[in-house]
């Protein structure tokens, strides 16, 4: 077991470790994770994906079912997602051999007979899609109830990924942290146009029925709550997208970490924008304008690198469609692809953190202890803006 010793001399259990049979890694496959986003995979079409140090394979059948299953063929072990969608079944590149979503073979074309095989099984997961996102469920046993949270209702569902290269608990420690918005933000940042300036706030962090839940206030003025949807999702009141404005308001969103392995992680976002009918082509304009500045841009995980190198500096990326993402990718990064807690100074700041340390250190030594956890549940109470 790999524990970090901080200042004050106790002990956190390594929040970092995502990989099966790791503490982390069993707490993370007790939920349900998103893997894809929904519009990025058509029909007949499979994907190799890396998920929590594992390697699967995705493919949404001709049906428009999507299904995640092991990475190899069982016969002679090459990659599945090289081969072909067959109805809703994928096909070997090899020697043809096929699976369907549940992993069973249903043909062996060089064999006889060619057809089923009762001895021959991949690995499946359950796989179930809500607002724009594909989930998977990789625990053992009977997967939790679908979906994690509520849907929105009416309006518009957004949706982006990112690629983090940093272990998923240094984010989700940052998001935590309302205090590091004033610095790696604004002024001049990304939050420039909110007009916040150096604003700190007071920071209340309390253990709830589903996570935790942040309650921050500046200046004495309104209350801002932001929900921690254990075990690594947040939901938040935040502003649009760049260029949109007040088009649509701010978004009620869920941000979700879910780790590649333990020094990179995918940030899957869902928004959701009150566009009217009246607003529609205004707003897929805008839209437009904004994703073909993403895909004319270097991917913020390698502008990030290059700051942290110092080929540029945060000034020299001012125009980046996803400033936002690539502040935050150098100040997280900036400790490390892992970060070592052990040599941290916390401050009066820090509480958040230090709560929600806690509650992670209780339950990763609950699953070392062989104890029972405690039983997470989100009714889908909404966050609160507060400014």
């Amino acid at each position: 077991m790999n524990i970090a010793v901080n200042r004050s001399g106790s002990k956190w259990v390594d929040f970092a470790s995502a990989g099966n049979g790791t503490p982390g890694g069993t707490f993370l496959r007790k939920f349900w994770q998103p893997v894809y986003q929904s519009s990025q995979l058509p029909r007949a079409r499979a994907v190799p994906i890396h998920i929590m140090g594992e390697k699967f394979t995705l493919y949404r059948g001709e049906s428009g079912a999507a299904s995640v299953v092991g990475f190899a063929c069982a016969h002679r072990n090459t990659q599945l997602s090289t081969g072909w969608v067959k109805g809703d079944a994928i096909q070997c590149l090899y020697h043809g051999w096929t699976y369907d979503g549940s992993g069973a073979c249903t043909s062996r074309p060089g064999e006889n007979p060619p057809g089923p095989c009762a001895d021959v099984k991949i690995p499946a997961y359950p796989t179930r899609e809500h607002l724009g996102l594909i989930y998977a469920y990789f625990g053992a046993g009977e997967a939790p109830a679908f979906p994690p949270f509520p849907a929105f209702e009416g309006g518009v569902i957004e949706n982006s990924v990112d690629l983090f290269p940093c272990n998923w608990f240094q984010t989700y420690e940052n998001q935590i942290d309302e205090v590091h918005v004033a610095f790696v933000h604004s002024p001049g940042g990304s939050h420039n146009a909110l007009g916040r300036g150096i604003d700190l706030p007071d920071t209340v962090a309390e253990e709830t029925a589903f996570g935790m839940v942040r309650h921050t206030s500046a200046k004495k003025g309104p209350v801002r709550d932001t929900l921690y949807v254990f075990p690594n999702t947040m939901r938040i009141i935040i502003p649009a997208m760049s260029g949109m404005g007040e088009l649509g308001g701010w978004r009620d969103t869920y941000i979700t970490l879910v780790p590649t392995d333990d020094e990179n992680h995918l940030l899957f976002i869902t928004q959701h924008a009150q566009i009217t009918d009246a607003q529609m082509e205004e707003y897929l304009e805008i839209k437009a304008r904004f994703e073909k500045k993403v895909a004319e841009s270097r991917p913020p995980h390698l502008v990030a690198q290059d700051i942290l190198d110092g080929k540029y500096t945060l000034a020299d990326v001012l125009e980046h469609p996803k400033l936002l993402v690539i502040e935050d990718a150098v100040a997280q990064s900036g400790q490390g692809r892992i970060a070592d807690r052990g040599i941290e100074h916390l401050g009066r700041t820090d509480v958040g953190i230090v709560r929600m340390r806690r509650v992670f250190d209780r339950e990763l030594r609950a699953i070392i202890g062989g104890k029972p956890l405690k039983d997470w549940r989100y009714s889908g109470e909404p966050p609160a803006r507060g400014f």
